[in-house]
Parts: structure tokens; sequence; C-alpha cells
């Protein structure tokens, strides 16, 4: 593989050796500046096509351009149509070359040379038809194989793929690394078999992010958590009335400490709602002050009420701040 940052600096000591604007450049190689300006920074190499011309401009050979006899050698090799390149040897020029080029190169190909360690190379350079008919071409041993590859592919490929593993659940840590490239329907069918397989709620939060909040709390419902803790990694993705429905749907009393935790992901009526309860339930109203950031004025002076007609003064003391001034 091509070190772009070296050839960049190269080609900018020889540039200036030449005593040469990049735009000066850019004229003589029928480019942009913008392409000079990339080339110099490593941001991208010229195209195989421009590399003689480049060379020749600059004064050098292109094995001197490149600082490698064996690079220089690929590429002449790539330049010249009655040559069949490796697998390794395309997977080296693929950044340079065009991609009706790179195709054409890898029908050449050896079938038996070419590698999944080429195809992650060559994935950001191939149209998804292309990479996904390698993918078939070469197999791969287990989805953790296709990770890096994931962004380049097209979904639906990619989840066929995935779907021709079986057991998706058996599978779960490796889909997660590509859960951000499939699509949401099949995440949530994912998510519907782990439920159907265990009604373990707490096994839904690593893909809760990229299921949509209705989704979410049918699968939830459908494992009918009893544990309020299980649900706590999901709140952050449900909608404030659901978060109300599943609390009191586990007829227990909302502790203080619970309460805290999901403040900041309900409304205020929600809140409200939440809190009356946890006022008149065992705890009463002790330890209220964690929460009462998140209550509306209105509120915050009701529970203040409550906690001067239970001797609560100094819990009392942390909720003042949040109360407004007026004559009350």
């Amino acid at each position: 593989m091509f070190n772009t940052q070296k050839t960049g600096m190269k080609i900018m000591t020889l540039r200036k050796a030449k005593d040469m604007t990049q735009m000066e450049l850019a004229d003589l190689m029928q480019v942009s500046y913008q392409a000079v300006s990339n080339w110099e920074r490593g941001n991208s190499m010229p195209d195989i096509s421009k590399l003689p011309d480049l060379a020749r401009v600059l004064g050098v050979s292109i094995e001197e351009l490149l600082d490698s006899r064996e690079q220089a050698q690929t590429i002449k090799r790539a330049m010249d149509e009655d040559e069949t390149l490796t697998a390794k040897e395309i997977a080296d020029v693929a950044p340079i070359l065009k991609p009706s080029k790179l195709e054409k190169e890898l029908e050449k190909a050896p079938v038996e040379g070419l590698e999944l360690k080429n195809i992650q190379q060559l994935a950001p350079f191939l149209s998804e038809e292309k990479l996904m008919e390698l993918v078939e071409r070469v197999g791969f041993n287990s989805i953790s194989d296709l990770v890096s590859i994931a962004p380049f592919m097209d979904s639906k490929h990619l989840q066929s793929v995935i779907v021709q593993q079986g057991e998706l659940h058996e599978h779960l840590d490796d889909i997660m690394c590509i859960v951000p490239f499939l699509e949401k329907d099949f995440v949530a069918d994912i998510a519907k078999s782990l439920i159907i397989d265990d009604d373990d709620v707490s096994l839904l939060a690593p893909l809760a992010p990229f299921l949509d909040s209705d989704t979410l709390m049918s699968l939830i419902e459908e494992a009918e958590p009893e544990n309020i803790n299980d649900i706590m990694p999901l709140v952050p993705f449900l909608e404030s009335g659901d978060i109300t429905h599943l609390f009191a749907k586990m007829n227990k009393n909302v502790r203080k400490k619970d309460l805290a935790k999901i403040a900041p992901f309900l409304d205020e009526e929600a809140l409200n709602q939440l809190v009356d309860k946890a006022m008149n339930g065992e705890e009463q109203a002790r330890d209220i002050e964690d929460i009462a950031p998140h209550l509306s004025s209105e509120a915050a002076k009701r529970y203040a009420k409550k906690l001067i007609e239970k001797g609560n003064l100094k819990t009392l003391k942390t909720i003042l701040p949040f109360l407004e001034d007026d004559e009350d």
C-alpha cells in the first residue's frame, strides 16, 4: 500500500527544487490546484495515468517519485493491458486506479489468490455490488470478518450475509460492531429474537440506541420486567409517557434513587406524578433533594409544604433554591 504522506512530501520537495508553485504544477499536470495540494498533504495520490507525466515534470523516475522499486514495477504492470496483477498488487495500487480499471483488473485476477484481507483493503474503492460479489467469491469465517468492510456494503446485502450465519443471538457481539450499518427493521428483528429466546430485557440495552422508541417499548412490555433496575439502561431511549407507564405497571413504590436516575428523561407532568407517588409511599418526603432541580416551581412548593408538615427542615433547605420568590 502506498505511503501517501511520504509520497506527498516527495512531490512537495521536488516541486520546490524546481522553483514551482502548486498552481504552476497543477497547470502543467492539467489538474486543479486543490488536487496538487491534496497530493502534497498526503490526502490523496495522483491517478495512475498521471504518474508518468508527474515524474517527468519533476525530473525523476516513477521509482524515485514513490521511493519504491516494487511499487514502481507494479504501476508499470498495471498500465500494461497484457499484464495480470495479483490480488495483492491490485490492493496496493487500488487508491490510484480508476474504478473501471480496478474492476477490470479484479476480473482478470486469479480467484485462488484473492483473500479476505485483500477485500478489506479494496472495500473503499469498490462499488457495493462488486464488493458483495467478492465477499461471496472469497467467503468468510464469522461476522467479525465483515466489520472493517461493513461501512462500504449495501445494508440489504450485509443483512443477507448475517442471516446466513444462523442464530442471530449467538453472534450478537459481532453484530453489535456493525449495527450502525443495518436497517432499523432488521435490528428490531434481532431484538425480537432476543426477547423470544430469553425474557431478559437487559439484553436489549446494546441495541436500544438503534431502535425507535415504539419498538423498544413494545419489546419491553413483551418481556414483562419486574425489576426497575432492568429497564434503567433503556430509559434514555423511551418517551416520557412510556417511562411513567412502565414504572406504574411494575406496581412498586418508586424510590428516590430511581427517580433521580430517570428525572432528566421525564416531562414535568410525568415527573410530578411519580414524585407524588414517592411522597405518599414508604419513603415519604425523605431525600427528595436529588430531583428538586427537575421539578417545576409549583411542584417544588407543594413538596415544600409537605416537608414542613413532616418537620423535615433539613430537606426543605435543599428545595428552597428552586422555589420562585413570591408572597407565599
